[in-house]
């Protein structure tokens, strides 16, 4: 039997032409086009955590540095570490610069300032029921005070008083009580 042998069509000729001429299509030069992309869905952020995750990074920052947090500066404070130490005004610019905590600061605060009525006496009330559970476990803690929004303010509370939220567990979970309330 002879070998069969094909004899080149047209189509053939055509694709060998498009394959030896090919190539990427696009502007002369060798210039790259514009490649169209599909954006990636952003993952929803959780303010709190966002705010949570930059202040630990900013206290391990001022460790690292030899410092532990005492204020920032310029916020009527009468801290000599604050007011009168070079170095720990520079470290908290330096950390401040690597984390963005003063930023967030702004925003929370504004937030804070944007709040409703309603959402001010959830919060009252949660922190309330926090004082409360402190107070049931044996805490001392001095009544909240409200701001000049009506709100009360936890954390200068807590300042003031000797209960530990990083080093009591019986604290914490008072917190986190409150978590679980906010959250749910």
């Amino acid at each position: 039997m002879a070998p069969h042998r094909c004899r080149p069509t047209m189509a053939a000729l055509l694709l060998v032409a498009v394959v030896a001429c090919g190539g990427e299509p696009g502007p002369a030069g060798g210039a790259d086009p514009a490649k169209e992309t599909v954006p990636l869905a952003e993952e929803e952020t959780n303010p709190r955590e966002t705010m949570r995750s930059a202040t630990g990074e900013f206290n391990t920052c001022l460790e690292a540095s030899g410092y532990e947090f005492r204020g920032f500066t310029g916020e009527d404070q009468t801290d000599a570490a604050v007011t009168d130490d070079p170095g720990y005004v520079e470290a908290l610019q330096r950390c401040n610069a690597q984390t963005g905590i003063a930023d967030l600061r702004a925003e929370f605060q504004q937030s804070r300032a944007e709040r409703t009525p309603g959402q001010i006496r959830e919060t009252n009330g949660q922190i309330l029921a926090v004082v409360d559970c402190l107070r049931a476990r044996g805490w001392e803690v001095d009544d909240p005070t409200q701001d000049e929004t009506g709100a009360l303010n936890l954390r200068g509370l807590l300042q003031g008083s000797d209960v530990d939220l990083r080093g009591d567990e019986e604290a914490r979970s008072c917190l986190s009580e409150m978590r679980l309330r906010e959250d749910g």
